[in-house]
């Protein structure tokens, strides 16, 4: 990554551009951040069996020596995996975009729009009212009004000793 500007120019240009995600199968959803696959790389690799966390040790001569030889692992495992036509696959498509998710977010959506056709928040009755239970506020209730009233508290506090304060509730502005 050094020399990469002098050894690599065209790819260097590139990279600046932004164009710099990793695709490790040949998905349009499957690009990822370098760091990222690395982290994922590692931490999968640590965890199964005959990683750091499955019985061996942790000291940093193992973990040095188990971090060099991760290419040469990744090498054997995917040669393997040509060898015998075993592999591991995932769909072609982003889970959000199967069937069954499209068809569980349009009736979703259906629920919603039924819901508020039934609750139309957006009716000339200007009142202040819950959608949901149809309960209507009163006529005092003022919280359209809510910076004034702050605005109103601050100004009664500036200058005073915290400890005279004492509030009450403002009826009205």
């Amino acid at each position: 990554m050094q020399t990469l500007q002098q050894d690599h120019p065209d790819i260097y240009r590139i990279f600046l551009e932004g164009y710099h995600v990793l695709r490790r199968r040949d998905r349009y959803w499957a690009g990822l951040s370098t760091d990222l696959v690395i982290e994922q790389v590692l931490m999968r690799s640590v965890k199964t069996s005959g990683g750091l966390t499955r019985g061996r040790g942790t000291t940093e001569t193992q973990r040095a020596q188990w971090l060099l030889s991760m290419p040469s692992c990744a090498n054997v495992n995917t040669a393997m995996q040509n060898l015998t036509g075993v592999g591991f696959y995932t769909s072609e498509q982003h889970k959000e975009m199967s069937y069954s998710r499209k068809k569980r977010d349009k009736m979703d959506t259906l629920k919603i729009l039924s819901f508020l056709q039934e609750r139309n928040p957006f009716a000339d009755d200007k009142s202040l009212r819950n959608i949901e239970t149809g309960v209507t506020a009163e006529s005092s209730v003022n919280v359209d009004k809510a910076k004034e009233i702050g605005m109103k508290i601050i100004e009664y506090m500036a200058g005073k000793n915290i400890l005279n304060l004492y509030f009450q509730k403002i009826k009205s502005l």
